[in-house]
């Protein structure tokens, strides 16, 4: 039994060795739960980078809680976390599995620190691939050619097409009548518009108008050119 005892006080030794030097490394990082067994729970910062370099980037923290059995190192400890931060559960469990492997091919050496430096790193992945997703995505919105346009509505076509209307009405053939046209002449070009010093007489402008005023008014010019012969 005194060998067993002797050995149980190497274990403690060892383990009380590896926990001072975890105080001197992990200072405010480290809260000590227990001495017997020792318990205690590491607590890291960590970030994820914004992609706008001028934003700050996002901080958390993770925290795993080491049980240590009475054969530590010879036994792996019991690790759990006890903060996850952003990470899900699902990727929680997936790295307390690789700790935990990575704990058994570590037997018989002190392991806490070197499992705490492979945390960082799982957790390092995690935040840069959150951050090369987040990067893509903007590189892929960059890309995007942006519309400079003016976005159709049903307002402003309507506005177009009353404007185009109006438009196209103001390209009718409009007929300046001078001092040398006729009364027919004007009587024949009223199917258009026909502005006649400055005023414009239109197809809904109500004029009445004798036709066979402008038959008389023929044979007058006709007689006024035989009588000038």
């Amino acid at each position: 039994s005194s060998g067993i005892n002797a050995e149980y006080g190497d274990y403690k030794e060892e383990q009380a060795g590896e926990l001072e030097a975890l105080e001197s490394i992990f200072v405010t990082e480290l809260e000590i739960v227990s001495h017997d067994p020792y318990t205690y729970i590491i607590t890291i910062p960590c970030e994820i980078r914004d992609v706008d370099v001028a934003k700050e980037p996002k901080e958390f923290t993770v925290g795993l809680r080491f049980k240590l059995p009475d054969e530590y190192p010879d036994v792996p400890p019991v690790i759990d976390f006890t903060e996850g931060g952003d990470l899900d559960e699902d990727l929680q469990k997936t790295i307390l599995i690789e700790l935990n492997k990575f704990a058994e091919e570590e037997v018989g050496c002190v392991m806490i620190f070197t499992l705490i430096s492979e945390l960082q790193d799982k957790v390092n992945e995690f935040s840069d691939a959150i951050y090369n997703k987040k990067l893509q995505e903007k590189e892929d919105i960059d890309k995007i050619p942006v519309f400079h346009g003016t976005i159709i509505t049903r307002e402003n076509f309507m506005e177009w097409q009353a404007a185009f209307v109006q438009e196209r009405n103001l390209t009718k053939v409009q007929v300046v009548v001078s001092d040398k046209l006729t009364g027919k002449q004007i009587f024949m070009a009223k199917g258009g518009n026909i502005e006649i010093e400055g005023g414009l007489i239109g197809e809904t402008d109500d004029v009445d108008v004798d036709e066979s005023l402008f038959d008389e008014e023929l044979v007058e010019e006709e007689l006024d050119c035989s009588d000038s012969d």
